[in-house]
């Protein structure tokens, strides 16, 4: 079994930086059932990083926790400093899929303005509102399409679309799970390269499957299997991967040919 470097050593070779996400001997079990384990972590301000791990392995829970939607079992979790519950309005969320009927009229602009409803509980939106919306989904390079169905876009747009509806709030942190999950290579390509842009002003952390794709650009991987242990993207070697999905597992970089460093989901 390779010996990994620990989260607080990571985190004591950068001191000066101020801390964006932190867990402090952190564990969560589902009906006493362990799913993390004494997790000690810490993400500086502005940094790219990704959260890979074998499904089961913790990741969602992960990021339940440090969205505030769920409470450790032991343990401490600060978002800028503060309980995940207090720091809500710093953080901009897009999940991997928006349940809704493709039967009702709600267009792009209608789901992205969404990401401003606790701003407006008691009216409605403002034209500031309705700006700004426009403006996250310029970021997302969809301006054109604020006014198509959103039921009538393709699997890449609605991605887009919700991370416009995250961005909406004005976030300091954005929490991506699976963007690329069903989406084709070169909408992939694009996605990263939207993120990419938007972590020179912001932190974001991006749950993903695909760790061949996404090492292309975060300067972190966060791996999680019960535990957590954390690698400068360099670092990664056919041996860590392994012991990150107890088992063989290939990563495909999806702007290359195919080699033995690729990648498909384990």
């Amino acid at each position: 079994m390779t010996t990994f470097p620990s989260a607080a050593a990571v985190t004591e070779a950068q001191p000066e930086a101020r801390v964006a996400i932190s867990l402090t001997d952190v564990s969560f079990a589902y009906n006493g059932v362990p799913v993390l384990e004494d997790v000690t972590l810490a993400i500086p301000e502005g940094e790219f990083v990704t959260v890979v791990g074998p499904n089961g392995g913790g990741k969602t829970t992960l990021l339940k926790l440090i969205l505030g939607l769920l409470r450790p079992s032991k343990g401490q979790v600060r978002v800028f400093g503060e309980m995940p519950q207090r720091a809500r309005s710093r953080v901009g969320y897009a999940p991997q899929h928006m349940g809704f009927d493709p039967r009702f009229p709600v267009t792009a602009l209608d789901v992205v303005l969404m990401g401003r409803l606790e701003r407006r509980l008691l009216g409605g939106y403002t034209k500031a509102d309705k700006r700004a919306a426009v403006a996250a989904l310029g970021e997302v390079e969809l301006t054109e399409s604020w006014s198509h169905p959103f039921s009538a876009l393709s699997g890449g747009q609605r991605q887009r679309v919700l991370i416009a509806r995250a961005l909406v709030s004005e976030p300091d942190l954005l929490l991506l799970d699976e963007p690329m999950a069903n989406v084709d290579p070169a909408i992939g390509t694009q996605l990263l390269d939207i993120l990419k842009r938007l972590s020179e002003h912001m932190t974001i952390l991006l749950v993903s499957h695909d760790l061949g794709f996404v090492s292309t650009v975060v300067e972190s991987v966060i791996c999680v299997n019960r535990r957590v242990v954390v690698h400068p993207t360099s670092e990664l070697t056919g041996e860590i991967v392994r012991d990150i999905y107890g088992g063989d597992f290939r990563m495909v970089r999806h702007d290359h040919r195919c080699t033995e460093g690729g990648h498909e989901h384990g």
